[in-house]
């Protein structure tokens, strides 16, 4: 009940607002990638970042040809779960408490946090006769022990991205804006160590192609061989962008070797992991725009970041041969900008995954996640919001869970 009188508010709201009149997008390029997280949505190469000299908010490194530029922002989180959801920072999936789990019918409970905050380092070289050069470091404290952690460490050099960032696949502009910092439950990607090569062929098309570290190998054992899962190779993604005058497209593949490494006892075995991923973005008008992105592969669930850590690309069977899971996800999005500063965005998240009856009882098989808010931008540098998240997820042993939650934010950007 209590989640049902929270949602009708907020949905209340939402609506009301349709009343004003409608006013003039209050960014001048309506293709133009909204400033709250731009380096996260578009990731380019040193060259397409150093096509002038102009670095606003940068200073330059005395004695050599480089200019420097510290980042960030600092964000507060305040919420209430209504269910007991039990990763308290960020609404997952998996972590809806399912029947016949101990904290299925869980109260309620508030909790605040700060641990999103990201602080970055941008160094950037523009001279002539040169190679353009790009470094950029960010990390946050979003980890159980409250340490720094890296998020992106990269080298921008020429037409070449080496070091850890957003996969080759990683979609970002087919997300409207979520507060929870779980915002891509169905999101197929991630970050990785990579070598990629991105070059922008035509106004419209840009292509990329990238060697990658696969984080999460994602092999169940429930027969307990010896043994363990082996990287052998990297995996290899391409992918192409192509864009209009009024909104994008995504296609990306990828492909890789799962293996399973039996050492002295153990069985040996291994499989191909490979995925498709179509993506975009399109704006209507000047006020609104919807995303989507959906994917389809092969022992590739670890690369859906609902599935990552949960073993969820194959299953080392009674015969000691790997049994590869059918992975599939969906992803939709809206914006609506009610005034120039104000907006409300709503996604919708479903995840598919093929187990075999050998996947434990209560792994992950299917769910969806959506999240509703409406956000304020006083400025450039200073943002408030509230959202109402939802979710459902039915594990390997059809039981089935839901849960609700209600976060506010305010968010410094430097």
């Amino acid at each position: 009940m209590k989640s049902s009188s929270f949602f009708s508010v907020l949905i209340s709201l939402y609506f009301s607002l349709t009343l004003q009149a409608q006013v003039k997008d209050s960014i001048p390029n309506p293709l133009e990638t909204p400033k709250e997280d731009l380096k996260e949505s578009v990731l380019k190469t040193a060259r397409e970042h150093l096509v002038s000299s102009k670095f606003p908010g940068s200073w330059p490194m005395f004695g050599t040809d480089f200019r420097m530029k510290i980042g960030g922002y600092l964000k507060a989180d305040f919420l209430y779960d209504f269910n007991g959801t039990r990763d308290k920072d960020q609404f997952l999936m998996s972590t809806i408490p399912v029947e016949g789990q101990p904290e299925f019918g869980n109260e309620g409970y508030t909790h605040f946090l700060v641990k999103e905050t990201r602080f970055n380092i941008d160094v950037r070289r523009h001279a002539e006769g040169k190679i353009p050069l790009h470094l950029f470091f960010e990390g946050d404290w979003f980890n159980t022990s409250g340490y720094f952690r890296i998020r992106h460490a990269y080298i921008g050099a020429g037409d070449f991205i080496i070091g850890q960032t957003w996969t080759t696949l990683s979609f970002l502009e087919s997300m409207a804006f979520m507060i929870d910092f779980a915002a891509g439950d169905a999101l197929f990607g991630g970050r990785s160590i990579q070598v990629r090569y991105q070059k922008q062929i035509t106004d419209k098309i840009k292509i990329a192609a990238a060697i990658e570290n696969q984080n999460f190998l994602g092999i169940e054992n429930p027969n307990n061989f010896d043994g363990k899962a082996s990287l052998q190779l990297p995996l290899l993604a391409l992918r192409m962008d192509y864009r209009w005058k009024t909104g994008v497209l995504f296609l990306g593949t990828s492909v890789a070797q799962l293996r399973w490494d039996g050492t002295n006892t153990g069985p040996y075995d291994q499989t191909i992991q490979w995925n498709f991923v179509v993506a975009g973005r399109q704006y209507i008008g000047e006020n609104n725009y919807f995303t989507y992105n959906l994917n389809y592969g092969s022992a590739c669930g670890e690369n859906i970041i609902a599935f990552a850590g949960s073993n969820a690309n194959a299953v080392l069977n009674a015969d000691g041969k790997l049994e590869p899971m059918i992975a599939k996800s969906a992803l939709v999005g809206f914006m609506h900008r009610w005034a120039p500063k104000l907006e409300s965005n709503i996604n919708y998240a479903y995840g598919w995954l093929g187990a075999p009856a050998s996947r434990a009882d209560f792994a992950l098989k299917r769910g969806g996640i959506g999240h509703l808010n409406l956000v304020y931008r006083f400025d450039k540098n200073f943002t408030i919001g509230a959202e109402y998240i939802w979710g459902a997820q039915r594990t390997s042993n059809d039981a089935y869970g839901e849960a609700n939650r209600l976060q506010t934010m305010a968010k410094f950007e430097f």
